[in-house]
């Protein structure tokens, strides 16, 4: 996933991220538990209009809706994940996402998605591609973006720089901004996959009130131990 922003070559980083993705993105079947809190969004918005995913990488999601008997297609920039998913039966093109979108119909889509993607795009790029998925969007259609969550420290300050393709942290309300001034509405922010379940709310420090304890334990978790990812889910107006 996340991968279109990648230009594949000989040389350079982008011939190691597949290699990468199987090291630092987690094993297809923790990607593949992690994405099943979107099928209830699936049976939301999916009425035989399809689904296009973008940059649908090692095709968790692809194969979870396959297997519902939806009907979609990924884009993807990288030719290996886009050969390794066609021979497990999926349907996914190499190309740019956005060159991708303006060839859509309008009003066509029931759902774009879009995990691990726009962290990789920079803001002009990524306001495109909301015009497009809103145009290529029937309206009641579904628009899913999830990225990692900047709110989590460890993922602001660090690990959101494992993966050197990536552009900038985007906060999630902006993310939620964006969206919503691009011809969305109804747009839901929820965040996902705490690191761990460790609950520090019991903390006393020497010279601290117990109350005001339990306020500091219950920030430093929800900093440290928070959500990694966040996800913006929103309706075509």
């Amino acid at each position: 996933m996340g991968t279109d922003a990648v230009r594949t070559g000989e040389t350079g980083f982008a011939a190691h991220y597949p290699a990468f993705t199987d090291r630092f993105r987690g094993s297809e079947e923790e990607i593949s538990r992690r994405l099943e809190v979107y099928l209830p969004d699936v049976d939301r918005f999916v009425a035989g209009g399809g689904v296009l995913d973008l940059g649908p990488g090692r095709g968790e999601w692809l194969r979870m809706l396959a297997a519902r008997g939806v009907d979609a297609v990924g884009v993807d920039a990288d030719p290996m994940f886009a050969a390794a998913a066609r021979a497990r039966g999926l349907r996914v093109e190499v190309g740019d996402l956005l060159d991708h979108l303006r060839t859509v119909g309008d009003g066509t889509l029931d759902l774009v998605t879009a995990f691990h993607v726009v962290e990789h795009l920079a803001t002009d790029e990524l306001l495109a591609v909301l015009a497009q998925a809103r145009r290529a969007l029937h309206p009641g259609g579904g628009l899913i973006l999830e990225s990692p969550d900047p709110t989590n420290l460890a993922m602001g300050a660090c690990n959101f720089y494992l993966d050197p393709t990536h552009r900038r942290p985007l906060p999630p309300a902006l993310t939620e901004f964006l969206v919503t001034t691009s011809g969305f509405t109804d747009a839901q922010i929820r965040r996902l996959h705490p690191r761990e379940q460790v609950d520090l709310s019991t903390l006393r420090l020497d010279g601290v009130d117990e109350a005001t304890g339990r306020l500091v334990g219950a920030a430093l978790t929800a900093a440290l131990f928070g959500p990694q990812d966040y996800a913006v889910v929103a309706v075509a107006a």
